[in-house]
């Protein structure tokens, strides 16, 4: 009687052997779900409250149009809309407190400190109190052309952080100010 050949487990590693190599393959074998018997529960009755009726109608209502402009339009239909071109902007920021604020400070707005502005509120967007170098290397990305950070010193020079993220409605990071040295970042 020839002797029974034994088949290896397929849950366990087995080894092949090849002419030049030996290779570890790996077989396994899915284990069937094991079913658990539930009990039944008796439903809850539930406590239906009386509708109160409708409020008389005056007339015709418009209907909702649902026309998002944006997938956060979507996701968020009763958000407040930021205003328009600054899509990053804080809640409750307007460009007329941005402007009441330079108007203060005796600041132009031109459009390179509404492009700053638009920058800082996009950084905040990402995180929640981002690191000075991070704003810095920022701004200094966006305006490498026109002469980088000394070109924003230029344009704002109470700090293109620390007043940008005042124009901004931000609260800029610790380090951007020290107040005993007199520099702004």
């Amino acid at each position: 009687m020839p002797a029974k050949r034994k088949r290896p487990k397929k849950n366990l590693k087995t080894k092949k052997k090849t002419k030049k190599k030996t290779k570890i393959v790996s077989v396994r074998k899915a284990k069937p779900a094991v079913k658990m018997k539930r009990k039944a529960v008796a439903p809850a009755k539930r406590m239906i409250a009386p509708r109160a009726a409708p409020p008389a109608k005056a007339g015709p209502t418009p209907a909702k149009q649902i026309n998002p402009s944006s997938m956060h339009g979507i996701l968020h239909p009763g958000a407040m809309q930021a205003e328009p071109g600054f899509r990053d902007a804080p809640e409750g920021w307007t460009r007329a407190q941005a402007e009441a604020l330079a108007a203060k400070s005796g600041l132009r707005l031109v459009e390179d400190v509404w492009e700053v502005i638009r920058v800082l509120q996009g950084s905040y967007k990402d995180e929640v109190s981002p690191r000075l170098r991070l704003l810095r290397d920022a701004l200094e990305a966006r305006f490498a052309a026109k002469g980088g950070m000394k070109y924003l010193y230029r344009v704002l020079p109470g700090g293109p952080i620390a007043q940008g993220c005042a124009l901004a409605g931000l609260k800029p990071p610790q380090s951007a100010t020290d107040h005993s040295f007199g520099s702004v970042a």
